[in-house]
């Protein structure tokens, strides 16, 4: 199997629900991101280094040849490269080379180049990685967008379910998901709405809190008692799950990614 099986990647278009559209800037330009998914099981490590050798800035390579374990080096890798591919396809007129994935004071993944014909100051990026995928959301910043990716273990189970609280436990029940469900759905939604709060995972787990969740086609939308801006939308996945959290009065403009 070649790179080019491994790795997907899918433009987006958005839509607003209201009038107010993107404020003052170009909705055309605001309303559209670019998802980029590899799957890692598919992806050999002669192509990964080629891919890497393409599109991997300078300093990159730097932090990536600084990792002394093989285990945190493969998965800076795997999401600095799901960036530079989706910044590629986002902004065909950009050389990826040009542009660094920097990480800023929140330990968030930011986009950084010193090269003036590189304009990527309103970009926004958020990376995720997991046994089986990385995958990396490219977006304006003037519309809020967060991703991520994962299949929890058996061992997660407990954990995660001890610390849901009593309104989350009943909604996924009316919805008939088993425990492994459960914490699927909640793990990655949760991750993807504290990616795009720029909060992490180091407010207390109360606080994403669902006010609903309801099940559409091809997976699960679920809004949020303090986060009444956001929506997350999850897709499930044999070998992982897929979230992403935007605004809430946003739709996809026909649909949505296609997972997995």
């Amino acid at each position: 199997m070649t790179a080019s099986d491994a790795v997907k990647l899918q433009s987006l278009r958005l839509r607003r629900a209201d009038a107010s559209g993107t404020g003052s800037l170009d909705g055309d330009e605001v309303l559209r991101a670019t998802l980029a998914v590899i799957d890692l099981d598919a992806l050999n490590a002669a192509d990964q280094a080629k891919l890497i050798g393409s599109y991997f800035h300078g300093r990159e390579q730097d932090r990536l040849e600084g990792y002394a374990h093989t285990r945190r080096r493969d998965s800076f890798a795997a999401g600095r490269l799901a960036a530079k591919l989706a910044l590629g396809q986002h902004c065909p007129d950009i050389n990826p080379c040009h542009v660094s994935v920097e990480s800023g004071i929140f330990n968030q993944p930011i986009l950084f180049s010193e090269n003036k014909d590189c304009d990527v100051a309103q970009l926004g990026v958020s990376i995720s990685h997991s046994q089986s995928y990385a995958v990396a959301l490219i977006f304006h910043r003037a519309h809020p967008m967060g991703v991520d990716v994962d299949l929890p273990s058996q061992d997660d189970v407990g954990p995660v379910l001890d610390g849901l609280d009593e309104n989350t436990r009943v909604l996924c029940d009316s919805l008939a998901l088993s425990e492994g469900e459960t914490i699927s759905l909640m793990w990655v939604a949760r991750e993807s709405l504290a990616k795009t709060l720029t909060t992490g995972m180091m407010s207390p787990l109360a606080l994403y809190a669902p006010s609903d969740i309801t099940q559409s086609d091809d997976g699960f939308i679920l809004r949020y008692e303090n986060f009444g801006q956001y929506q997350t939308r999850v897709w499930p996945g044999a070998k992982g799950w897929l979230a992403l959290t935007m605004p809430a009065r946003t739709a996809f403009d026909p649909s949505g990614p296609s997972w997995p």
